[in-house]
């Protein structure tokens, strides 16, 4: 964070031009020298009770000192004793600070929070307050702006695949710049996953994957595919046998029945825009009561914990599927 210099009044002019303060000589080079990076008032956020001046992104804000000690950085560095005014640059009276590197639209979201959270938490929550939320809260160390975001992203990709949903899909991929550069790999699982069942060729998240990820993580994701492919053509060629299960026995009877149910169950849809989601339909599985009720009372069990075998394993499996 740098200190800014000192700006003309509000009165006579819309936007605040930085200059330093010199003798009258130096004045008009200096107002010269910093003509190019003016900056405007963002009005929703200039509070004339303010206290501080924030530049973002050439846009100035003026807020409450007290309302910015919510961030440990923040609360630190006003804790810190201030010269007197005379030796400070100000703008409007107030000290000013420019934020670099920061983006304008993520601290509106911040400051949504800071200044009416209430109506903040009521509204639908977008990747982009998300984002924005905990991009800020993890550099400024807002621990309640965090631990909110964090919760929201684990609602959406949950370190337990078998909890994805379909709001999973959109934006997994931003999902997993966001997480690592936010320190939250807890995320990282699903979000590759919920990349690996859209079909690159429809129009999703999927299909626009490699111009978002790096080409490390562009790596992880087709090995994951890859991986995810194998485990279903296995299931595929050969539904009843599983190494390792061994309470998976069929009859005669019902064997054919069971391996038409899996190889169908588990086939791709051609018009749906994501290829088989193989834990969600192991899941789905456990739950059809109607075809478990055409097995013999020996083959329910050894149907079901193949399902639960398969289940288990998958879900285990998909961190090193991604090479995570």
């Amino acid at each position: 964070m740098d200190i800014v210099p000192p700006e003309n009044g509000l009165d006579d002019m819309p936007l605040l031009k930085r200059r330093r303060v010199s003798d009258c000589a130096a004045r008009s080079c200096e107002a010269s020298r910093f003509a190019s990076s003016s900056s405007a008032i963002l009005k929703h956020l200039w509070f004339p009770e303010g206290d501080i001046v924030l530049d973002i992104e050439q846009r100035l804000l003026k807020v409450h000192r007290k309302r910015l000690r919510c961030s440990v950085i923040f609360s630190d560095m006003l804790h810190i004793p201030q010269p007197s005014p005379s030796e400070t640059d100000r703008i409007d009276g107030c000290p000013s600070v420019t934020l670099v590197g920061d983006a304008l639209a993520d601290w509106e979201v911040v400051f949504g929070w800071i200044y009416q959270k209430s109506d903040f938490l009521a509204k639908a929550v977008t990747f982009d307050i998300l984002s924005g939320a905990l991009r800020i809260s993890t550099k400024y160390e807002i621990a309640e702006l965090r631990q909110w975001a964090v919760t929201e992203l684990l609602s959406r990709w949950p370190v337990d695949v078998a909890n994805m949903r379909l709001n999973a899909l959109p934006h997994a991929a931003e999902a997993i710049n966001l997480a690592q550069e936010c320190a939250l790999p807890e995320i990282l699982p699903s979000c590759f996953y919920a990349l690996s069942v859209q079909k690159f060729h429809c129009s999703a998240d999927g299909g626009r994957s490699h111009i978002v990820l790096s080409p490390n993580d562009l790596r992880r994701l087709i090995a994951g595919r890859e991986a995810l492919q194998d485990a279903l053509v296995r299931v595929v060629i050969d539904p009843l046998t599983e190494p390792g299960c061994y309470n998976n026995a069929s009859c005669g009877t019902c064997a054919p029945r069971r391996v038409e149910y899996w190889r169908t169950r588990l086939a791709p849809d051609p018009k749906s825009p994501w290829s088989t989601w193989l834990v969600r339909e192991l899941e789905q599985m456990l739950r059809d009561d109607a075809f478990v009720g055409t097995l013999c009372s020996d083959c329910v069990h050894g149907h079901l914990s193949t399902i639960r075998w398969r289940h288990g394993r998958l879900r285990g499996a998909i961190p090193g599927f991604f090479l995570l």
